[in-house]
């Protein structure tokens, strides 16, 4: 009974905490990085997030698509206007998932999670699949949130391959 009143507890002020200061963070996270699909009207089940594109509220799926194990590389950079950008290059897997995903949500956005806060929300204009840029514009903090969104990603790929290489040379 104790546990019941301190999760109630816990997800009201989680609530007001939202209420008050806006919410950018989902719920459910399975990966330090993942995409979701988003939409700028609410969709049953999904959470709305005060994260905007193009001045509209963003909703967010519960169901992650792609996750940090499906990118293999974050390559940051910079637009023709010196905004911050960062390339994101998927696996196989990963690449077939962007590419259901970008033709399905065409015209849509979808939101890219960091420790499951929204830090951007691309509108996918045109299919794509082994690669998708994300620009974080004019985005306040936007250098920042590059920056640690490529070393996460480079991170992840990197204790990745180093598990396989030892994993390859213990066989051997």
């Amino acid at each position: 009974m104790i546990t019941i009143v301190r999760t109630l507890v816990g997800l009201c002020v989680l609530g007001i905490s939202c209420a008050l200061t806006g919410c950018t963070t989902v719920h459910n996270t399975t990966s330090p990085v993942e995409i979701r699909a988003a939409a700028t009207s609410q969709h049953e089940g999904w959470q709305k997030l005060d994260f905007y594109v193009g001045g509209l509220n963003t909703w967010v799926s519960p169901d992650s698509t792609i996750v940090c194990s499906e990118i293999t590389e974050a390559k940051e950079s910079f637009d023709g206007f010196g905004h911050p950008t960062v390339v994101l290059v998927f696996d196989s897997e990963g690449a077939r998932k962007m590419a259901k995903l970008s033709k399905d949500r065409s015209s849509r956005p979808v939101a890219i999670l960091l420790d499951g806060s929204i830090i951007a929300a691309p509108v996918l204009m045109k299919p794509v699949s082994e690669t998708l840029v994300v620009n974080f514009g004019k985005q306040r903090g936007g250098h920042e949130l590059a920056k640690e969104l490529a070393q996460r990603i480079n991170e992840q790929a990197r204790e990745r391959q180093k598990a396989k290489d030892e994993a390859d040379s213990s066989e051997s």
